[in-house]
């Protein structure tokens, strides 16, 4: 990972990675004039700095990969609302042991997949108001039913996979916009190679993020701004030819800001226009100044498939049904992880059904003598379960 020797942080801040140690601000040195170092000073950052000590002793970090750790925690935190990053707080002011600190970290995960899925409910419900206003965002309909029954995948963590401080293509122009990808068909690809990003595709906390088809429809990601030298803002959406609405992001000169969002994505659609070449979604920079960006993903929406069930049937060993009679019989037991669907049963001439329910069989007899019949049931699971 030599693209990390750019520096996220400074080498000094390695020597303070211990539990709740305090550790100096982050900062980003770009290799390039001008540039506004980014930095963050927040009261989470003990808890930040608890969860990477913690991953760091427990050997699941390298000090390398610690550095991306923290600034994609800290990131995912100012993303979140004033109330949810209270709440946050709220709950971590004490971090006695492993138990509290692993929790912390869920917490923000949650937090931000959260945020993420409420800001779809309302783009979903402004879209609904208004479905007529041209370049309107389309976007996911998690619902089910039809075309619309989405399903939420997340990924292990946050997954960076584009970062224009180290991309060849630096950063985004003034209102110049960017294709990325934010999946992979294969497992190994590494986000840096055109995009600076530092995850590799389906290992680590980019893991679920290899989809061989069918592809996701959308993609939820934490996008950050950094190096801000205008008043501005950016917009995502899937990169094709109509820039649709899909604002994400406004700024002031000098703001890090980021927003946690549903981006949609579309690989077989013409790119915008001075974009490069197609990939799932892209950036445009609404500013008259040139940006970084981050791009995190955290999980995908990707379409609900119907499974067929599997099913057995299980018979008892038999009964004697009375002459000019009719007998009830409850029906035998499922197996473990399957459900009673339907009583079935196994009759020979003579024999009738009378009554079927999940609970038992009526078995008639029309004869005058005792013939011997079964009472079975379909039991039903979902594969895998």
């Amino acid at each position: 990972m030599n693209r990390i020797t750019r520096s996220l942080l400074s080498a000094g801040t390695l020597a303070v990675l211990l539990p709740l140690a305090p550790v100096p601000a982050m900062a980003a040195t770009l290799d390039k004039p001008g540039a506004t170092a980014i930095s963050f000073a927040t009261d989470y950052d003990r808890v930040i700095d608890a969860v990477v000590a913690q991953r760091v002793a427990q050997n699941q970090l390298t000090t390398a990969q610690a550095l991306v750790a923290r600034e994609q925690m800290q990131i995912q935190f100012r993303s979140l609302s004033a109330v949810e990053q209270r709440r946050l707080l709220a709950a971590s002011r004490n971090l006695a042991n492993e138990e509290a600190v692993l929790a912390a970290q869920k917490s923000l995960q949650d937090a931000v997949v959260d945020e993420a899925r409420n800001a779809l409910a309302e783009v979903e419900a402004a879209k609904a108001s208004q479905p007529n206003v041209p370049g309107a965002y389309v976007g996911p309909q998690p619902k089910l039913g039809a075309d619309g029954d989405y399903v939420f995948v997340p990924t292990t963590g946050p997954c960076r996979v584009a970062d224009s401080r180290f991309a060849p293509a630096g950063q985004l122009g003034a209102t110049a916009a960017r294709q990325l990808w934010g999946f992979s068909n294969l497992g190994g690809y590494d986000f840096n190679t055109s995009q600076g990003g530092t995850g590799i595709a389906g290992s680590g906390n980019c893991t679920e993020t290899v989809y061989p088809g069918p592809y996701p429809v959308s993609v939820v990601a934490t996008i950050a701004v950094v190096n801000t030298l205008t008043q501005g803002s950016m917009r995502a959406w899937n990169g094709g030819t109509t820039l649709t609405v899909g604002g994400v992001l406004g700024w002031n000169a000098g703001d890090l800001i980021s927003n946690t969002t549903v981006i949609p994505m579309d690989r077989s659609i013409p790119a915008y226009p001075g974009s490069g070449g197609k990939r799932d979604f892209g950036l445009y920079n609404n500013s008259g100044g040139p940006v970084d960006f981050v791009v995190d993903v955290v999980g995908y929406f990707i379409m609900n498939r119907a499974t067929a069930l599997d099913c057995t049937d299980v018979f008892d060993s038999g009964h004697n049904i009375p002459a000019n009679n009719s007998l009830f019989v409850a029906v035998p037991a499922c197996p473990a992880g399957y459900t009673n669907v339907v009583a079935l049963t196994s009759l020979g001439p003579g024999l009738y059904t009378s009554t079927l329910h999940r609970n038992g069989c009526r078995i008639g007899n029309l004869t005058g003598g005792v013939l011997f019949g079964y009472c079975g049931v379909s039991c039903c699971r979902v594969p895998g379960r």
